[in-house]
């Protein structure tokens, strides 16, 4: 980086790239030359010129969407931004669009040479232009005395506010009209830290800042593991409570009513599974990598783990699980079934509901209820009748409904008028009008269905048997996925 003056379209004569974008911003004074990589981890863009190289991610292949690269570095603000393309092409007119609406120079190279060696004839021109004055230079003895404070986040964050004058602080929702310095080196990310300042921050307060960056993003790392080592005990306890090992269950409980690790409000869990995609153990942590923080936005203290084979989720019963169903889908695209157990206030009761979710997300599974939420308490008869062995649920629809549990045409319809009947509580007219037939079309079918199975329109045990036949033919013939 070398400094100093010269106007944007002095350096494009001079380099003989061409200017896109409107004559409003040609008369920015340029005191710097960055590539793009130097330009997303530097603190202040004022004065720069960006130069970028636009190439296909392979060989010979498609040039990537030009707006996705510029914006990270438009958002910056610099004086110009140089696109140099890997083989001729004009100025596309969104990206050109946008460097105006911004109020930033797009320059173009249109000619043979690569972005380093333009970079480097824009360098040498601005270190030419004009001498720059003299760099305020942060007092040694004032950046010693910030540093000594370095194994103390706080201190140091008080430190750096003393010298500055400012108010300085992390922030994961950073104020607008703070300098905002983001720890990953990536713009809008958080947690960032915010300097909130009377006056505008000088040149050597902006190079103080940027020494002390580093060892504020050490002490930001340092508490994610420890974080991290905190949700690894929490999804250790909570292994141990859902698990059949009583011991472990007990001395689990003890532990996490000590450390309080669990949230004293009232929680739901949840059993998730992928619904027609056959995933291995890795696949369900890939799954739980991509979930949890979905979970987190509906809750804080949602805690996400794999346990038996399915992703488990404990979040707070008010959650809006219909809304984070949806939510969880579009995190992954993979289809997902859902079971809810009851809400529990206490960990001991735990188990209990997870049982319930798992068994929950059992039958949605079975009844092809896809990325929507099976709660446990909705389940009705077909959670008794999940519990039967499968042999024995074929046995007894095969015995109760004969032909009519075939995939045949005539099977299909038959079937769904006995839904239609159940729904309407036998109801003639209703159902009638729900299938879009005659009364007497419909007395007509029903007497060919009572033909197999016995009449039941007026014998009320019939009905029930029929009806729960019915029910355990969706248990067992859905096809998962169809």
């Amino acid at each position: 980086m070398t400094s100093g003056t010269a106007t944007v379209a002095d350096l494009a004569v001079a380099t003989g790239v061409q200017i896109a974008t409107t004559p409003t911003t040609w008369d920015t004074e340029v005191s710097s030359v960055l590539d793009a990589a130097e330009a997303l981890h530097t603190i202040s863009l004022d004065g720069a010129v960006v130069v970028t190289s636009w190439h296909p991610v392979r060989p010979n292949g498609p040039l990537p969407d030009l707006r996705s690269l510029l914006e990270p570095l438009i958002r910056r603000k610099p004086a110009a931004i140089l696109v140099s393309p890997a083989r001729p092409v004009n100025p596309p007119r969104q990206a050109v669009a946008l460097a105006e609406r911004a109020d930033v120079c797009l320059l173009w190279n249109a000619g043979t040479d690569s972005a380093a060696d333009v970079a480097a004839k824009l360098d040498r021109l601005v270190s030419s232009a004009q001498p720059s004055p003299p760099a305020e230079v942060q007092p040694e003895s004032t950046l010693l005395g910030i540093l000594g404070k370095a194994d103390d986040l706080d201190a140091l964050l008080a430190a750096i506010g003393d010298a500055l004058g400012a108010t300085v602080r992390l922030s994961d929702t950073p104020s607008g009209a703070a300098v905002v310095l983001p720890l990953s080196g990536i713009p809008g990310t958080t947690p960032a830290l915010e300097v909130s300042a009377r006056d505008a921050l000088g040149s050597g307060e902006l190079a103080m800042l940027d020494g002390v960056l580093a060892v504020i993003r050490l002490h930001v790392r340092l508490r994610d593991a420890q974080s991290d080592d905190a949700a690894v005990e929490i999804a250790r306890n909570l292994k141990n409570i859902l698990g059949e090992d009583l011991v472990q269950r007990e001395a689990s409980l003890r532990k996490s009513r000590r450390l309080a690790v669990f949230p004293r409000h009232a929680v739901a869990c949840l059993a998730i599974e992928p619904f027609g995609v056959s995933v291995d153990m890795n696949g369900l942590h890939d799954l739980k990598a991509s979930l949890a923080p979905v979970a987190l936005r509906f809750d804080p203290d949602a805690i996400t783990i794999v346990n038996e084979g399915v992703l488990v989720v404990m979040i707070k019963a008010t959650a809006d699980l219909d809304a984070l169903a949806r939510a969880l889908y579009r995190g992954v695209q993979v289809p997902l079934a859902v079971g809810a157990g009851d809400q529990v206030d206490d960990p001991r009761s735990y188990p209990s509901s997870f049982r319930q979710a798992v068994r929950a997300v059992a039958v949605g599974r079975r009844i092809g209820a896809i990325n929507r939420v099976t709660r446990y308490r909705d389940l009705g008869v077909l959670g008794l009748l999940y519990q039967l062995p499968e042999h024995a649920r074929r046995n007894f629809v095969d015995e109760t409904l004969g032909s009519i549990a075939d995939e045949t045409p005539d099977g299909l319809d038959q079937r769904r008028i006995l839904r239609v009947l159940r729904s309407t509580d036998c109801n003639i007219a209703e159902s009638a009008r729900e299938l879009f037939i005659h009364p007497n079309t419909l007395r007509s079918r029903i007497a060919r269905i009572e033909a197999i199975t016995g009449p039941f329109m007026n014998e009320p045990d019939r009905r029930l048997t029929i009806f729960t036949a019915l029910s355990m033919f969706s248990l067992d013939s859905n096809v998962e996925g169809d």
